[in-house]
C-alpha cells in the first residue's frame, strides 16, 4: 500500500516541483538541519522505496525499447525533432521578457542589482529572433548565471544550474562542428537533471521553508502528514532528476514532469510560470527529440536488464551520497557567513523621536488545525512597508524580525505569520525594524514582543514594549 501511495505521488504530486524559495520567507540565517536529523524511519524508508522502484522503471524502459507501438510513437515525434532549438528559443525569450518585466533575473526571488540588467535581458530576447544570433543570447544567459553567483553565492545559484545548461545548449546547437554540436542534448539533460536533484535536498535540510508553504496551501498534501509529504516530495524530485541524467524513460518521463509543472501552476500562479518556463522549454525539447541520434543514453550502455538495474541502483546511491554531503557542508558554511554578517548589524539602533507616537506590538498566537501556529502581530503607530525594504529609514515604518528560541529565523512583512514549532517549550520574539534592518527603539527600549508557547498549555505573553 505504501508503494502504491509513493508511486501515485510520483506521478501526480503537485508539491514535488514547487521551488520553496519562491513562496517562503527564507533566510540563510536559519540553521540548516544536521544530517543526523535525517536518521528517521521516513528518510530510510523513502530512500529504500526510491531504490527498489528503479527496476520497475528500467523494465518499463526496456519494454518501450522493444515495443512496436512505442517505436512508432517515437518515430512520429522524431519528425518534429528539428523544432527543438526553436522551442528553446521561444521558451527562453518568454523567460527573459517576464524577468525583465518583473525586475528579476534567473529566478523570481533574485532581483536585478541595477535597471541596466533588465534592459540587458530585453536585448538578449531580441537576439533570439534569429538563429544566427541565438548563440549570443546563450552566452548572455550563462553570464547572467555567473552574475547571480557573484551577487548571491554559488550555493544559492546551484539551484539554477539549468540556466547555464540552456545557455550552452543554445550555443552548441547552432555550431557547425558536429563534435561540439552533438553536446547540446547531453548538456541540457544533465543540467536540468542536476537542478532537480540539487534542489530536492532543500526540502530535507531546510524543512521549515517547505512546511511554511504547505501550511499556506494544505490541499497540496492530499491529507498526508506535512513532514512526510515534504520529504516524499524531496525523494520524488531527486529521482526525477536522476532519471533525466541517465535518460531512463526519456520522452514519457519528460512528458510526466512537464505535466506536473503545469498542474502546480494552478496552485502557485504567475510566479510558478516565471520560474518554470525555462524547465518547460527544456522538457518539450526532450519530448520532441528524445535522446537524439548522437547521444547514447547512459542507461543503455548495458544491454541486459539485470545490468541496467544494477547500473541504475548503484549510481543512484552514489549520486545521492555525492550530493547530500556537499549540500550539507555548503549550507552550514552559508549559515555561518550569514550569522557573521548579521552580527555586524545586530547592535544598530534607530531611536524614534520622543515627540512621535510610541510604536507598539502585541503578538497573539492561535494553533492551526493543520499544524503549527498562526501569529497575529497587532501593531500600533507602525506600518509594514515591504516595498521600501533596504531604502531610507523612516520613523514608524519598516518590517519585523522574528526569532525562535533566541535565533533569528526570518523577516515578517505583514500582520500574519505561520510557524511550525519543535516539540516542548518555545519562545517566539518579534522585533520591529526600520527599512535598513535597524532595531526600532523608543525611550531607550526596544520595540518588540515575546511570547512563550508550550504544548498543552496556554500561550504566555512574556513582555512587550
Amino acid at each position: 500500500m505504501k508503494f502504491l501511495t509513493f508511486f501515485l505521488m510520483f506521478l501526480f504530486s503537485k508539491g514535488a516541483s514547487a521551488h520553496v524559495k519562491w513562496f517562503s520567507d527564507y533566510s540563510f540565517q536559519q540553521p540548516p538541519l544536521d544530517l543526523s536529523a535525517l536518521n528517521t524511519p521516513y528518510f530510510w524508508g523513502l530512500l529504500l522505496l526510491s531504490v527498489v522502484s528503479l527496476p520497475l522503471f528500467t523494465w518499463i524502459d526496456r519494454w518501450g525499447e522493444k515495443s512496436a507501438v512505442y517505436q512508432r510513437f517515437d518515430g512520429f515525434l522524431d519528425q518534429y525533432s528539428v523544432n527543438g532549438p526553436l522551442i528553446m528559443r521561444v521558451a527562453m525569450g518568454a523567460v527573459l521578457l517576464m524577468s525583465w518585466q518583473g525586475d528579476s533575473y534567473v529566478a523570481p526571488e533574485i532581483m536585478i542589482p541595477h535597471p541596466f540588467w533588465g534592459w540587458f535581458q530585453f536585448l538578449l530576447a531580441l537576439f533570439l529572433l534569429f538563429p544566427k544570433t541565438t548563440p549570443i543570447t546563450g552566452a548572455g544567459v550563462v553570464f547572467l548565471w555567473i552574475l547571480g553567483v557573484a551577487n548571491n553565492g554559488l550555493f544559492h545559484m546551484l539551484d539554477y544550474i539549468v540556466y547555464p545548461a540552456v545557455g550552452l545548449y543554445m550555443i552548441f546547437t547552432y555550431m557547425k562542428n558536429p563534435r561540439i554540436k552533438n553536446l547540446d542534448l547531453p548538456v541540457l539533460y544533465s543540467g536540468l537533471g542536476f537542478s532537480l536533484c540539487w534542489v530536492a535536498f532543500e526540502k530535507m535540510i531546510y524543512p521549515y521553508w517547505g512546511l511554511e508553504v504547505l501550511a499556506s496551501a494544505p490541499a497540496l498534501t492530499m491529507g498526508l502528514p506535512h513532514d512526510f509529504f515534504l520529504i516524499s516530495c524531496a525523494f520524488i524530485e531527486f529521482t526525477l532528476g536522476y532519471l533525466l541524467i541517465i535518460c531512463l524513460l526519456q520522452r514519457p518521463l519528460a512528458a510526466i514532469i512537464t505535466l506536473v509543472f503545469f498542474i502546480t501552476t494552478s496552485f502557485f500562479g504567475k510566479t510558478e510560470v516565471v520560474g518554470h518556463t525555462i524547465l518547460h522549454g527544456a522538457l518539450l525539447v526532450f519530448i520532441v527529440t528524445g535522446p537524439g541520434h548522437h547521444y547514447l543514453a547512459p542507461i543503455r550502455l548495458h544491454k541486459s536488464l539485470w545490468m541496467r538495474n544494477a547500473f541504475a541502483i548503484i549510481n543512484f546511491l552514489i549520486l545521492f551520497a555525492v550530493m547530500i554531503f556537499p549540500y550539507s557542508k555548503m549550507a552550514n558554511k552559508v549559515h555561518a557567513e550569514a550569522m557573521a554578517k548579521h552580527s555586524l548589524h545586530m547592535h544598530e539602533k534607530f531611536e524614534v523621536p520622543l515627540e512621535n507616537p510610541r510604536p507598539e506590538i502585541v503578538i497573539h498566537a492561535m494553533a492551526d488545525e493543520k499544524g503549527g501556529y498562526n501569529f497575529h502581530l497587532a501593531v500600533k503607530n507602525f506600518k509594514f512597508k515591504p516595498e521600501d525594504v533596504n531604502s531610507t529609514d523612516v520613523a514608524g515604518e519598516g518590517h519585523g524580525h522574528i526569532y525562535l528560541n533566541g535565533k533569528k529565523i526570518g523577516r515578517v512583512y505583514g500582520e500574519w505569520v505561520h510557524l511550525t514549532l519543535p516539540s516542548g517549550k518555545n519562545e517566539v520574539k518579534v522585533s520591529l525594524n526600520t527599512n535598513t534592518h535597524k532595531d526600532l527603539y523608543f525611550d531607550g527600549k526596544p520595540v518588540e514582543a515575546v511570547i512563550t508557547i508550550e504544548e498543552g498549555r496556554d500561550v504566555v505573553m512574556k513582555h512587550a514594549h
